[in-house]
């Protein structure tokens, strides 16, 4: 595992990076149905990572990174307790939720179609209702008919918009399309990719 985080660390980080800067930045934004834009853009990435790095723990390990990039874009100044409790809660939600999945069905499965496609429609479901339950029973800040909303509703279209990415992914990843580059080169860009992100999300925020 060291020596593979060793070698793959700045493509883990720019997907951290990446989620982050969704839950951060698009997160700013008031769209209507933001927690289905937010989650099926964020379980899309996890799902091109996981096409990339078929390694378990990769998943939690982006989320982890993506958790502290929504820290130094909103830092702990202009938001309350409950407020920083949700919307991380919902990304570690989506991560564990996710990993739990991936690591159970994309290694063992023959047919990675059905994998991807399970992987993102029961990740959608497990994160929608332990965050609901969360929001629920612990902040105590919904009533039964909004979580029963996010769990059923909510929650069922972000498993079909994700699932839709991961297909398109999928079948891009079928035409095994590869551009070579020195890696010298592409750490480089990596790097200086990451550190701009990192720039962005913290004087967007």
């Amino acid at each position: 595992m060291l020596t593979f985080l060793k070698k793959n660390f700045l493509w883990i980080l720019l997907f951290g990076s990446l989620v982050g800067l969704n839950e951060s930045f698009i997160g700013s934004f008031h769209l209507p149905y933001r927690s289905i834009v937010l989650s099926t853009i964020s379980i899309s990435l996890l799902v091109a990572a996981r096409m990339k790095f078929p390694q378990k723990g990769t998943s939690f390990l982006i989320v982890l990174i993506a958790l502290l990039f929504k820290i130094n874009s909103g830092g702990f100044d202009n938001c309350t307790s409950s407020a920083f409790l949700c919307g991380h809660t919902a990304l570690l939600s989506i991560g564990v939720a996710f990993e739990i999945f991936a690591s159970l069905l994309i290694r063992a499965s023959s047919n990675k179609y059905v994998a991807y496609l399970l992987t993102c429609a029961l990740s959608s479901l497990l994160a929608f209702t332990m965050f609901a339950i969360f929001q629920t029973y612990i902040l105590n800040a919904w009533d039964s008919v909004h979580l029963l909303e996010y769990i059923f509703i909510k929650s069922s279209f972000t498993a079909l918009f994700s699932c839709i990415f991961a297909l398109i992914f999928l079948a891009l990843s079928s035409l095994k399309i590869r551009i070579a580059i020195k890696p010298l080169l592409m750490n480089s860009f990596l790097g200086v990719l990451i550190v701009c992100l990192w720039i962005v999300g913290y004087y967007t925020a």
